[in-house]
């Protein structure tokens, strides 16, 4: 899995959606290539494989779906008073096309009862991002 820079992202004018067959569920991106080939991309616009023919980037797709949505992820915030980064435990609320929207997950929140804390807000991140990782 290889994560684009908003920069490497590919061009949206090669770029359509990729809708599963069995329940139209919007699962990801196709690129298609100069040479006829297909990248597909999920939902957060992890590369999903190299450049192939498009019933595989289909079905790289379809196969990755949408469970990355029920699975912990790390976000990585900067800790001022450390003054470096930390990785925080989080869950995927919302993802559009250009951006995601996570919320801290509830057992990070265990250590921090004494202090104020937004159970309904959430971080927005621009797509694709390098700050989240999947926490497995």
């Amino acid at each position: 899995m290889s994560i684009p820079s908003r920069a490497d992202r590919p061009a949206p004018e090669d770029v359509f959606d990729h809708l599963r067959r069995e329940d139209g569920e919007h699962v990801g991106y196709i690129e298609m290539t100069a040479d006829g080939r297909f990248i597909p991309y999920d939902r957060l616009w992890v590369r999903r494989g190299g450049a192939m023919e498009l019933d595989e980037a289909e079905a790289a797709l379809d196969e990755v779906g949408l469970r990355f949505l029920a699975e912990d992820w790390l976000l990585q915030e900067a800790d001022e008073s450390a003054g470096e980064a930390t990785w925080t435990r989080v869950r995927i609320r919302e993802v559009h096309r250009d951006r995601v929207v996570v919320a801290r997950a509830m057992e990070d929140l265990s250590a921090n009862v004494a202090k104020a804390v937004d159970l309904v807000g959430g971080i927005e991140l621009p797509l694709p991002t390098t700050r989240l990782r999947p926490a497995r």
